[in-house]
């Protein structure tokens, strides 16, 4: 972009560049602004500013270039009424490509979550209370969300379940309209119950995520997790009782992590699969924010590289005394293999008409 005009403002936001401001700005010269936490309001403010030559320095929440030193402004406060945000203006994207590839589209209910667990920078980028979109302006969008021909929509909120009033009256608000939606969410396992679920599936949600981690007692406490395994196996339960499908995720390479424990986590989640759970897993990425990244001494966790183009998940960036670089590569190598030979199979099925619709869609999602 400064190639074709040097004069052009460049701007980045997100929790990356929330959290490493003066770092990014120092080693890409081509960014001018990096806007720090939520950015509705910021950016605003920030198009006046430039539009109207005013200085930078006045809008609150960005880092900035002021010839060589990067400036940070006044931090910019939540916003309070999420109701006061109109809906995104999805008309400037390209719907079309992800619907040709078969994606789903998204939203979030809220922002906000109240645990800690010392992988995740969710409750340091939006923070610790959660503030709520009303029901009405929650299912006015899920109602427009309806009509562009996507086969579901994901509520993409870090704990859609965290507050059983908030999720009811989301609900209670689709089932009035008498709206067909296919939709999924997340949530932790210890917010949720039959009713909650039975009143989900009954305004069209089919599917519920959740984050487990690890099956190891040690590492969810020492990870911040707050649950336990008998949590899990009961909402593993109450899915199966309301018709949901539980998915489960679970991350290698955790403080404390060993051979032992990885058996213990894959053993868990292999058993739980016979009861309907689908789980998979990923590494280990110790991302900016984090409280696994800014205290990974204390955490026993040894970080491999600051090469952001690997921190996808899929290759380790991390170790532990017990589980190295080597090894938690070997795992994601062998179940990738099993993954895509599993596909080979399901394709020469298809080939002879003798598969499912629910195993032809993998192949199909993925082509």
């Amino acid at each position: 972009i400064k190639g074709i005009d040097p004069d052009i403002l460049t701007v980045m936001g997100g929790p990356h560049i929330s959290f490493c401001a003066r770092e990014t700005l120092g080693v890409h010269p081509e960014l001018d602004v990096a806007v720090i936490g939520e950015g509705e309001r910021t950016v605003v403010e920030l198009c006046r500013a430039a539009g109207n030559g005013d200085a930078l320095e006045k809008v609150s929440g960005i880092a900035y270039r002021r010839g060589t030193a990067i400036n940070l402004t006044a931090r910019r406060n939540p916003i309070e009424n999420l109701d006061e945000l109109p809906l995104p203006d999805r008309g400037l994207l390209p719907l079309g490509r992800y619907r040709a590839l078969n994606m789903p589209i998204s939203m979030t209910t809220s922002r906000g979550c109240p645990f800690k667990c010392i992988f995740c920078v969710g409750r340091k980028m939006v923070g610790s209370r959660i503030r709520y979109r009303s029901p009405e302006k929650v299912v006015d969008e899920l109602q427009y969300l309806n009509t562009l021909n996507f086969h579901q929509i994901n509520i993409a909120d870090d704990l859609f379940t965290a507050n059983k009033n908030h999720c009811l009256g989301v609900c209670n608000e689709i089932i009035k309209r008498d709206l067909k939606l296919t939709w999924t969410s997340f949530a932790r396992v210890d917010t949720v119950s039959d009713d909650v679920l039975g009143k989900m599936k009954a305004a069209g949600c089919n599917a519920v995520s959740f984050g487990i981690e690890s099956a190891n007692p040690q590492i969810l406490k020492t990870i911040k997790k707050g649950i336990v395994l008998d949590q899990v196996e009961a909402a593993v339960g109450m899915c199966q009782r309301a018709g949901i499908t539980p998915y489960a995720s679970f991350i290698l390479g955790l403080p404390g992590e060993t051979p032992e424990t990885i058996k213990e986590t894959m053993d868990f989640g292999k058993r739980l699969k016979r009861q309907g759970l689908a789980f998979g897993f990923h590494l280990l990425a110790p991302f900016p924010g984090t409280e696994v990244r800014e205290q990974s001494e204390q955490y026993g966790v040894r970080i491999l590289t600051d090469d952001w183009s690997r921190y996808h998940a899929n290759r380790a960036v991390v170790e532990t005394p017990g589980a190295s670089r080597r090894m938690l590569d070997a795992i994601v190598i062998d179940w990738e293999n099993e993954y895509n030979q599993l596909l080979a199979d399901i394709k020469q099925r298809m080939q002879k008409n003798e598969a499912t619709d629910e195993e032809a869609l993998q192949v199909i999602n993925l082509e």
